[in-house]
């Protein structure tokens, strides 16, 4: 009987391809049931590996927090940065925001529900790291078409674009996200003055 040959790169493709079944498994799991109620038991069992195998893979919480985090971002829908800066006026800017900020959440919504980061601390920083780098870039956005410090204006941007609010109106409120992309360019214009609401129309 031959004996079957395994080469580094072989194994090393192996051990890549097992660990991008944990992390996928991970991240369905944490989708219909959350986290918290996520046992390493039941990841190893859904992703046809041991229980072992999970545990040497990702020996700590943050380390499959990370890989689950990682292989759901794969496949999110971008934030156009470019674009938002290089919108002509805040109005095209706020509207692009909306849009974007619209399809990230309903696309990280089965994760984002669970409020996880009640709970697991890798959450809770991760979702600190979010609102900071979208603040930053808020800061930026709008210190090119207002003058003075933007801090607080970004800051208000930031939490009206935010996921807690995103599902209240679309889920607890049932107002359709056509309305409320509206509604949501309108207030961030409104938020800033009555110049910046009135420099343009809102676009869905």
């Amino acid at each position: 009987m031959a004996t079957r040959k395994y080469t580094p790169s072989k194994r090393l493709t192996q051990v890549s391809e097992r660990k991008q079944r944990v992390a996928a498994a991970t991240a369905e799991l944490h989708a219909e049931k959350g986290p918290v109620a996520t046992s390493y038991a039941d990841i190893a069992h859904r992703a046809g590996v041991s229980l072992p195998t999970v545990h040497s893979y990702f020996p700590t919480q943050a380390a499959l927090m990370s890989a689950c985090t990682g292989h759901v971002a794969t496949g999110a829908p971008p934030l156009p940065v470019e674009k938002i800066l290089a919108a002509p006026n805040l109005p095209a800017a706020a509207a692009t925001l909306v849009v974007s900020m619209d399809a990230l959440h309903a696309y990280f919504e089965p994760w984002l529900s669970w409020r996880a980061e009640t709970a697991i601390p890798f959450v809770a920083q991760l979702r600190i790291n979010n609102r900071d780098r979208l603040t930053t870039l808020l800061v930026q956005l709008l210190s090119r078409h207002r003058k003075g410090p933007q801090a607080a204006h970004a800051a208000a941007w930031e939490s009206l674009l935010s996921f807690d609010l995103w599902q209240r109106l679309v889920r607890q409120h049932a107002m359709p996200r056509a309305r409320a992309r509206v509604l949501l360019i309108d207030v961030l214009l409104a938020a800033l003055g009555p110049e910046s609401a009135a420099s343009g129309p809102s676009q869905s």
